[in-house]
């Protein structure tokens, strides 16, 4: 039996219920609001998977009937549902309207996998954390459309996912910053309202995730806010992507810096029925290297860092939310955390495959009421996502959830230097942490990725994901250095190459590149066999794995012009630019299809500069 998350009992009988022409969806009449939007899902699933319209009848009384019963009994565990399927019906049972929905989640699945005939069994299910989220960032070049924040809201909530966080610096359409957002095509009140109540049907809690302290670089590097960064800010000074990863901190000494924060939380929080407020407040590095360093000298950096967190976790308090904020600059001296308010919840965050809970153990030892473990999906700085990293970094972080009792697992998916990964790609890692935060059985890899590939992609075989994964050990090189090389040279008009791309690696280089290509064609191979949706995502790895590929042989093609390493140039550069070019029209297709046209061509610019280089070589 294949099911994500595993529930966590399953007892299996004697018999099938047939799902037959004229079967019907019994809700309990006056609970239509708990139980009907969960049994539209239902029935659009029997349309989608059988062809059969399956209709929803409201009924006083359940016991005597005959047909796929969904009742709401208000009682239990919160989201807990138990599914008991006989010859004759279907009964679906939960604590609450939460339960109902994933209880047919649950029966969504089975449909999948057993069709119209589903085998008898009971199912007693209830999630393991209570917070099951997936923080997604919208701000670092790709801003998506409001259908594809949809089709991640769909997949949350068909994995169990109950809280989606949206990570935003400047690409919100605030009041008074155009000069900040005008570079890109930010989301609005209406999209952000129409997804808050496109969640909350769902039960998915949508929290507002804002900036308020570092990553501040659009905006404070702008000649409107300038005077509020820490460092003195040269408004002239190109767009560099590695410099907008230099984590542009608020001058906490700047009494007008309390203000525009404070304003921008209270402007964005107002769009959003959570309870919660994620003001991160991460990786402020920058603090007491400018404006603060005497006060920094004088009462200490962590001192200073708690003061100014203090003041914006009191502000989200005042307006009667509950603040968030990333944990990485609090893990440096953990009782620090005992000077914010208990009500405020610290995100622990480590990406790293070889997890350790060193950091999560610390924490723990503070007292600290509310901690969430939050592990990524590995996409960042990555045309193809490493699927590998991401389970290990995953399920490992998961397992220390469950160790010390968290209260919540965040899923993380950032979108360093433009965010050129495909956001489906993240899918995988998505269902990861979905399935590991809602029960503490790990499944192994293997497992895990065979129920992937046939609930998520319909694959029969259930070895898709095992060619998917395996892109992760294509890569010649990470997006990452392709776009330092690049902005080192503008900025300084030298860089070696072999810095970026040793002799070690562009040797590798070439087996990678060969790996690769047969990875494609055993896609190729199953285009005929995958449904419509399927067939996009394959062709979208077909289409990342060749810019893969291209951006390690323009690195090794680089290599050898430049004379750092022997040989000479060992193919055409000028075809070479022309094979980037093309590739990148049909990125841009792909973009397109589901994102707005946000910072597209900040991606040209690279891609550009290195067809341009590779064309004055020839030259």
């Amino acid at each position: 039996m294949n099911l994500l998350p595993q529930p966590w009992e399953i007892r299996t009988k004697e018999g099938i219920y047939a799902i037959r022409r004229g079967c019907l969806i019994l809700t309990e009449y006056g609970k239509e609001k708990e139980e009907r939007f969960a049994a539209g899902l239902l029935a659009k699933e029997i349309a989608l998977v059988l062809g059969l319209d399956i209709q929803i009848l409201p009924v006083d009384k359940m016991e005597d009937e005959k047909g796929i019963r969904l009742c709401c009994k208000g009682q239990g565990d919160p989201e807990s549902y138990e599914l008991i399927i006989t010859d004759d019906h279907i009964s679906l049972t939960a604590a609450d309207a939460a339960g109902v929905l994933y209880g047919v989640q649950t029966l969504r699945q089975l449909i999948r996998e057993y069709g119209a005939d589903i085998p008898c069994m009971d199912i007693i299910d209830r999630p393991a954390i209570a917070v099951r989220g997936y923080n997604h960032d919208v701000t670092r070049g790709r801003i998506p459309t409001l259908d594809e924040l949809k089709r991640i809201a769909d997949t949350c909530s068909f994995y169990k996912i109950n809280q989606l966080q949206l990570n935003v610096e400047h690409s919100y359409l605030f009041r008074g910053e155009s000069e900040v957002w005008r570079g890109s095509t930010p989301l609005t009140a209406g999209e952000i309202t129409e997804l808050d109540d496109y969640c909350r049907q769902r039960h998915i809690d949508l929290v507002p995730c804002l900036a308020s302290f570092g990553h501040l670089y659009e905006l404070l590097r702008s000649r409107s806010y300038k005077e509020y960064c820490e460092l003195e800010v040269d408004v002239n000074e190109p767009f560099y992507f590695i410099s907008r990863m230099d984590h542009h901190t608020v001058d906490v000494t700047n009494p007008g810096s309390y203000k525009l924060i404070t304003g921008r939380i209270r402007e964005y929080m107002n769009l959003f029925s959570s309870k919660y407020f994620n003001i991160c407040a991460d990786e402020t590095f920058d603090l007491g290297k400018g404006k603060s360093r005497d006060k920094v000298e004088q009462e200490g950096a962590k001192e200073v860092y708690i003061k100014f967190l203090k003041s914006l976790c009191d502000y989200v308090i005042s307006c009667g939310k509950i603040p968030m904020y990333w944990g990485d600059i609090i893990i440096e001296k953990p009782d620090i955390i005992n000077q914010l308010p208990r009500e405020g919840i610290c995100l622990n965050w480590e990406y790293d495959p070889n997890v350790k809970e060193d950091n999560l153990k610390k924490l723990a030892a503070t007292g600290a009421p509310n901690i969430y473990v939050c592990p990524g999906v590995q996409s960042w700085n990555h045309l193809i996502n490493n699927h590998k990293d991401a389970y290990a970094n995953i399920s490992g972080m998961c397992a220390n959830a469950h160790k010390y009792h968290v209260q919540g697992v965040l899923n993380t998916d950032w979108g360093d230097l433009g965010h050129i990964g495909h956001p489906e790609f993240s899918t995988v890692g998505l269902i990861y942490g979905a399935a590991f935060s809602w029960n503490d059985s790990i499944l192994s890899e293997e497992e895990c990725d065979r129920r992937i590939s046939l609930i998520q992609y319909g694959d029969r075989s259930g070895r898709l994901m095992e060619t998917l994964r395996e892109f992760g050990d294509c890569e010649c090189m990470i997006w990452w250095h392709f776009v330092q090389y690049k902005e080192e040279m503008q900025k300084n008009g030298t860089a070696k190459v072999n810095f970026f791309m040793d002799a070690a690696m562009a040797d590798s280089a070439a087996d990678k590149i060969v790996k690769s290509g047969y990875l494609v064609e055993d896609l190729y191979k199953e285009l005929h066999l995958a449904n419509a949706d399927t067939k996009k995502v394959i062709n979208s790895y077909i289409l990342m794995a060749r810019g893969q590929e291209l951006v390690g042989r323009v690195f090794m093609t680089m290599r050898r012009i430049a004379g750092e390493t022997d040989g000479g140039a060992s193919e055409n550069a000028m075809l070479l630019a022309a094979e980037l070019e093309k590739w990148f029209m049909d990125y841009k297709e792909l973009w397109r299809s589901v994102s707005k046209e946000s910072e597209l061509y900040r991606l040209s610019d690279v891609i550009f500069w290195y067809a341009d280089r590779l064309r004055d070589y020839t030259l």
